[in-house]
């Protein structure tokens, strides 16, 4: 019942930004070939993945930037009758905190996984976060530690990014990625897990409307952390379609 009213008081804070002038909210709309989670492949089929977020909180800028959103994998594929189609296998909460440093990017934030078909109904992770711009590459580390849950409860998971933006034209841009992964405390033991290479493009169709696309390549660092199979390393090719819209 607490997880229950806890949902409901976030939906609630979530309208209420929705509806404030100096907020940013932004929703977007995926459809993704695959359920791919750290490395781990959660539906080997199409799945279709909305979320809503909403940033600034009409608080000013020097005090830092506050953002909460909701995001959701909705199931289209079975993945071979491991997962019931069309009904959402996981919906996840979160809420982060960006403090204004000029240095560095500094970030704090939870995540509240949930299940709702599932027999772990809940998982709940705190991160940290640091960012750095180096000469037009943004950096950056994230340490994740599962506080509770069956699933991330007593994981912490180290990973590292790199990414880098260009633009076209003025209304076409595109982007590279890297990251990987270090983890401790899974069932499998600790080490490097996965490591992901991607590229991207967005087009925005007006001040407010953007459509995107990406290809991603799942790597498998070590096979006795991330382990072949089926929820485990089963997919190693990801594309996403999606639009977005903010206001």
């Amino acid at each position: 019942m607490k997880n229950m009213i806890t949902k409901a008081v976030a939906t609630g804070m979530i309208a209420a930004v929705v509806g404030t002038a100096a907020a940013e909210t932004t929703v977007t709309m995926d459809f993704a070939s695959a359920y791919v989670f750290r490395g781990y492949t959660l539906n080997d089929e199409a799945v279709f993945q909305p979320g809503i977020e909403a940033s600034g909180l009409g608080l000013p800028e020097e005090i830092g930037t506050f953002t909460i959103g909701v995001w959701g994998n909705y199931d289209i594929g079975d993945y071979g009758g491991a997962m019931t189609p069309n009904q959402f296998s996981e919906i996840d909460w979160y809420a982060s905190y960006a403090a204004p440093i000029e240095v560095v990017d500094l970030s704090v934030g939870v995540t509240d996984y949930t299940y709702p078909f599932a027999a772990s109904a809940e998982d709940v992770e705190l991160f940290v976060g640091l960012g750095y711009e180096l000469a037009g590459v943004g950096l950056a580390a994230t340490v994740y530690r599962g506080v509770s849950g069956d699933i991330l409860g007593g994981v912490t998971t180290v990973e590292f990014g790199a990414e880098y933006g260009f633009d076209f034209t003025e209304t076409f841009s595109g982007s590279i990625a890297a990251d990987a992964r270090w983890v401790d405390g899974t069932s499998t033991g600790s080490g490097w897990n996965d490591g992901t290479v991607s590229a991207g493009v967005a087009y925005a169709l007006n001040e407010a409307w953007s459509i995107y696309g990406s290809a991603t390549y799942i790597a498998q660092l070590d096979d006795t952390v991330l382990v072949d199979g089926p929820f485990a390393y089963d997919v190693d090719f990801l594309g996403t379609v999606g639009v977005s819209t903010t206001f």
